[in-house]
């Protein structure tokens, strides 16, 4: 038997799945859809509406088409998910952070699960507070502004993840005389680092202006197609436009976005396997790598007065890279070799820049 609640409950699941509004008509005919059964009456269905409004599982929607109809969507209620105070503060300082850090276009998409949680926390609190003047996430790194993409192509590519389908996605590859090229590829993952999105992808097919295809060994752009039937990643910003496309590309076997062979396209990666670190610490970079470890099997002992040497082993990254130079006052790199003759060298020329002060 269709009752009342089995009703409710899927309009809700409707237009959960949805995401949009949806008119009275269109919410019917997918709710007889549900249940494979036409005898459902529309006024039915306007009065079930009415009552999940009532109970703000339902909100009124923006207008379509269709002037004459009303339109429907999720309310705040519709969540089926009951947050204690302080789960909702977690998931507070969870969006805050990630507004922070170049999802802004990710967190308005889920603006009434915020306002939930946000709603959670107020009512069930001592307290009247502005929450956003009580929970911030940041960093003290100098944070870049997000590249500017289309949102419209990261909801293509989502779908697309999503449908195992494949895309056509014209491109503006780096160090490329500013040509665009078309690459025919599968979308396999998406990575958000520093402030962007990269999509990790299989490239079947490239298509470039006439007298602009790179030769076989030519080096490749960072962040670009590295040639065809290869592994890439690419940077959402970049993206001219995003198609779907009829192909019927296979995933790489055994693809794994946590892998050393897609991390080595979205991270760069300086060989195949870790190495063993070995650095001279002093006083500040001692108390921080104490608190904050490089890696699981760090070990640091006392060398002399105010030194330290740390072992661990991890991989030679541009990030570990990064933060020797930034750390370099503190910080004497005495293993493996390669690592110090970069760090050496890099800060012979910085200081060369300023050799005439």
């Amino acid at each position: 038997m269709i009752n009342h609640h089995r009703r409710r409950t899927t309009l809700r699941k409707i237009l959960q799945r949805y995401g949009k509004s949806m008119s009275t008509a269109d919410i019917h005919s997918e709710l007889c859809r549900w249940f494979d059964d036409s005898s459902l009456h529309i006024k039915t269905t306007l009065r079930d509406l009415q009552a999940l409004t009532a109970a703000e599982f339902v909100a009124k929607g923006d207008a379509g088409s269709d002037k004459k109809s009303k339109y429907w969507k999720s309310g705040r209620g519709s969540f089926d998910l009951t947050l204690s105070p302080t789960e909702a503060m977690t998931l507070a300082a969870i969006f805050d952070h990630a507004e922070r850090f170049g999802f802004k276009a990710h967190t308005e998409q889920l603006v009434d699960l915020r306002e939930y949680a946000t709603t959670e926390m107020t009512k069930r609190s001592t307290r009247t507070h502005v929450w956003t003047k009580r929970i911030t996430t940041g960093t003290r790194f100098t944070l870049l502004r997000p590249g500017k993409y289309d949102p419209a192509h990261l909801t293509r590519i989502q779908q697309a993840i999503l449908d195992d389908a494949s895309l056509e996605v014209t491109y503006l590859p780096r160090d490329a005389s500013g040509v665009e090229c078309i690459y025919l590829l599968k979308p396999l993952a998406l990575s958000y680092q520093d402030s962007n999105v990269y999509l990790s992808a299989y490239v079947l097919e490239e298509q470039w202006p006439e007298g602009h295809t790179p030769s076989p060994n030519t080096r490749r752009g960072k962040y670009s197609s590295n040639g065809p039937k290869t592994m890439c990643a690419l940077m959402l910003h970049r993206m001219v436009e995003v198609k779907a496309s009829w192909l019927k590309i296979a995933d790489p076997e055994n693809y794994d976005v946590n892998s050393l062979e897609a991390q080595k396209h979205l991270m760069t990666i300086h060989g195949d396997d870790p190495v063993q670190l070995k650095l001279r610490l002093g006083p500040n970079l001692q108390n921080r790598l104490t608190e904050n470890p490089l890696a699981e099997d760090q070990v640091v002992v006392q060398y002399a007065d105010d030194k330290w040497d740390l072992s661990c082993t991890l991989h030679d990254t541009q990030g570990l890279r990064l933060f020797l130079l930034s750390n370099a006052g503190d910080i004497e790199v005495l293993e493996p070799p390669l690592i110090r003759a970069h760090v050496r060298d890099t800060l012979r020329r910085a200081a060369s820049v300023y050799a005439g002060d």
